[in-house]
């Protein structure tokens, strides 16, 4: 083989190397995306359950003010603001949840697509 021919197959074998880790980054960088895109959705979601502490803690306030304050703590649970308000905490909490859970799958895919193409590059 002329060194012709060797310097033709090394810029081959270096193209495909070079192929092989621009893939990579671009699955890297697509997977840090989608982090970004999950960590940005729960501290919206975050904020919007403390946007619902504060509206129960302003209702408790207001019928402490007018004086109106149940004795009992299961008849301030039955006050209509405050269940409703409880009812959508919850399903913020659930969906923290749910993304924290799908967090860690695009973490867990992010280390499965980076082994699969290091033993690409073997």
């Amino acid at each position: 083989m002329t060194i012709w021919g060797k310097a033709v197959l090394n810029i081959e074998k270096g193209s495909k190397k070079i192929s092989v880790m621009a893939a990579t980054f671009t699955e890297w960088v697509k997977t840090e995306l989608a982090i970004i895109r999950l960590r940005i959705r729960i501290d919206e979601t975050q904020t919007a359950i403390d946007q619902l502490h504060r509206q129960i803690g302003r209702k408790i306030m207001d019928l402490k003010k007018q004086d109106v304050l149940p004795k009992a703590t299961e008849l301030l649970f039955r006050d209509e603001e405050i269940v409703t308000v409880m009812t959508e905490l919850a399903h913020r909490e659930q969906e923290i949840e749910e993304l924290r859970t799908e967090l860690k799958i695009v973490r867990r895919d992010l280390k499965t697509v980076v082994r699969q193409t290091e033993d690409t590059l073997s």
